[in-house]
């Protein structure tokens, strides 16, 4: 008869918990796909190439990922529990912290301004932007890609979002304390063509070697 510790050695796996070490995090307009898979003849696809452009450098709270379900439930006379419970909308949503201030899409992203026009003064180095009173905000795409573990034993994990949107920006200080900064929290929908909202990519070393505990369907 198999105890609570036989089945917990046959149930349980080490080898799937995931602390992302790295990652990187890249926008790009609408007119960028997100990439069907991440790998190109076994090696990382070349994000940039592809047109997507750097968040750059983060804060260490990292990348977070909100997901509510939102549900409406169905009350019977007779019963102290709902008979029945319907999902009725997911909000998803992603929030970070840039620590890099400078980059031209990342002050057209947070201004909801146009900046094509903008130069850059050869001799000062003086950039003067003039912030919009009702910024225009744009959709994007957005790709976050995490690695963990050695390479005989390489975790790749990534999210996609086929469309995004900056929906608040969070108080910037200058002070003698952390780096010039403001959390950024993204707004993610549906996009009209693909019909998800997101794409989640599990690749690497790792997965090959532990295929068998992940469980998927071998593809030829």
């Amino acid at each position: 008869m198999p105890t609570l510790q036989t089945q917990m050695t046959g149930a349980d796996s080490r080898a799937l918990i995931r602390k992302i070490q790295r990652a990187i995090a890249m926008l790009a307009p609408m007119s960028v796909d997100l990439p069907e898979t991440l790998y190109s003849a076994g090696s990382l696809v070349d994000l940039k190439a592809a047109g997507f452009l750097p968040i750059g450098i983060v804060s260490p709270d990292g990348y977070s990922f909100s997901r509510e379900v939102e549900k409406e439930a169905v009350d019977a006379f007779g019963y102290a529990s709902p008979v029945r419970s319907d999902v009725t909308t997911v909000p998803r949503s992603v929030s970070f912290t840039p620590l890099e201030k400078g980059r031209k899409h990342m002050y057209e992203l947070t201004l909801g301004a146009d900046l094509t026009g903008v130069t850059q003064d050869p001799t000062t180095g003086e950039i003067v932007i003039d912030e919009p009173d009702l910024p225009i905000n744009a959709d994007y795409r957005l790709i976050i890609v995490g690695e963990d573990g050695p390479a005989t034993d390489n975790w790749i994990l990534g999210k996609g979002y086929h469309r995004v949107s900056l929906a608040t920006t969070a108080e910037e200080v200058w002070g003698t304390s952390g780096a010039v900064s403001s959390q950024l929290t993204f707004d993610v929908f549906t996009d009209d063509e693909v019909g998800t909202p997101v794409r989640h990519y599990i690749g690497g070393t790792g997965a090959v070697k532990h295929k068998d505990v992940l469980g998927f369907t071998q593809g030829v």
